[in-house]
């Protein structure tokens, strides 16, 4: 098959991103020719570069409402002269920029990732109180039309998660028979236990200390994230017991880390949090066989594949009710869920994992069901179907 991937960014972070590379890099190993098309390049994006991936690079401004008029344009003058959608069996879509192109001329099936949606991020920011500029409402709007033009117009959307696909289909009106969820992408080659002395020369090198316990949080430093909850209750839970927390993301958010850095500055516990600022994916493995326990704060989380990922290393995690990968982990011992918002809940769970001792192992996750190459396999599953359907008509 020749498909044509769209997606804003491609290799870098720790969502969209990554997941797009290790898709494309899957679905060419099986065989079919990918093409990808990105609009938001990066410096790291030489590091995700495989000669089987063609990568065209379509830049879009950073500039509200004119960037997405610019792109329109840039977008479909693209495909009228330089990507002909007739040169391909289908096309791939994994950010709602793309509702920008033209379906109506379009003879070949399109298939939609929604990993998240504006709608569901948005209602879940409004419980938190937080309020948009006029501007932020202004293109919240423009973002949800663009969505639901991908959602339209696709023959089938995946989504990651049950939770998902009941956002999907409960405020977008979307037939849950078009909704499919595909999960996965991790490889047992990029995680790996590593040794104690691995780790001990890891916090040796950024100076944390040996002899304490390591509560993770891996992820954006934005609201949806709730990482104010996981401090609040840490700071709380310092009084009376001794960890440290390594905070690795980067800050997306100017005003939401001012709100953390403020919420440390008056704490005599501030020296016990460590911001690593961002971490490349496949640093991951490394920061993750450093934690006692990883906690997953989120008030908005469509999947949560640092849990997955944790799992798989046998790690002690604190995840909240609002996260959809919850529904693979519910036979996992070592996981705590409590409701998303909440820093007692999270201080409570902390406590309490934190005086496990001795958890041991248990059964292993079986790799292979959620290799990266699994859920190439399942896509082209589904790219098949579709594409016989429409040539059969």
């Amino acid at each position: 098959m020749k498909i044509l991937m769209l997606t804003s960014r491609f290799g870098f972070g720790y969502g969209m991103g990554y997941s797009a590379y290790k898709e494309a890099t899957a679905l060419v190993s099986l065989g079919h020719s990918v093409t990808v098309v990105h609009c938001y390049s990066n410096s790291e994006i030489a590091h995700f570069s495989d000669p089987r991936v063609i990568c065209v690079y379509l830049p879009m401004k950073k500039m509200p409402m004119i960037g997405f008029l610019l792109y329109f344009f840039k977008l479909n003058r693209l495909f009228r002269e330089k990507l002909n959608s007739k040169n391909f069996d289908c096309i791939y879509i994994q950010s709602l920029e793309f509702g920008l192109l033209n379906f109506s001329r379009m003879t070949i099936p399109v298939f939609y990732y929604a990993r998240s949606t504006m709608r569901g991020m948005q209602r879940a920011l409004r419980n938190e109180g937080i309020k948009k500029s006029p501007l932020a409402r202004m293109i919240h709007v423009v973002l949800v039309a663009l969505e639901r033009r991908c959602m339209h117009y696709s023959q089938v959307i995946f989504v990651k998660s049950s939770q998902m696909a009941g956002e999907v289909s409960g405020l977008y009106k979307v037939s849950p028979n078009k909704i499919t969820v595909i999960t996965g992408g991790i490889d047992e080659e990029d995680f790996q236990i590593q040794s104690n002395s691995a780790s001990a020369a890891f916090k040796d090198k950024c100076k944390m200390p040996l002899d304490v316990p390591v509560v993770l949080y891996a992820g954006r430093i934005v609201p949806q994230k709730g990482l104010s909850y996981l401090v609040e209750a840490s700071l709380k839970l310092l009084r009376e017991m001794r960890f440290i927390v390594v905070i690795a993301g980067a800050d997306m958010d100017a005003s939401y880390y001012a709100k953390i850095k403020r919420q440390l500055e008056s704490s005599p516990h501030q020296k016990s949090f460590y911001f690593l600022g961002h971490v490349e994916q496949r640093a991951m493995s490394s920061i993750l066989n450093l934690a006692d326990c990883l906690v997953t704060p989120s008030i908005y989380e469509p999947f949560g594949m640092v849990n997955l990922q944790a799992a798989f290393l046998n790690k002690n995690i604190i995840t909240t009710d609002a996260t959809g990968s919850t529904d693979l982990l519910a036979d996992y011992k070592k996981i705590k869920i409590v409701h998303a918002g909440s820093s007692a809940a999270i201080e409570s769970a902390l406590r309490e994992v934190l005086s496990w001792k001795n958890q041991g192992s248990q059964t292993p996750f079986d790799f292979q069901g959620y290799s990266w190459l699994a859920v190439a396999e399942q896509l082209t599953h589904y790219f098949r179907k579709r594409i016989t359907q429409n040539r059969a008509k």
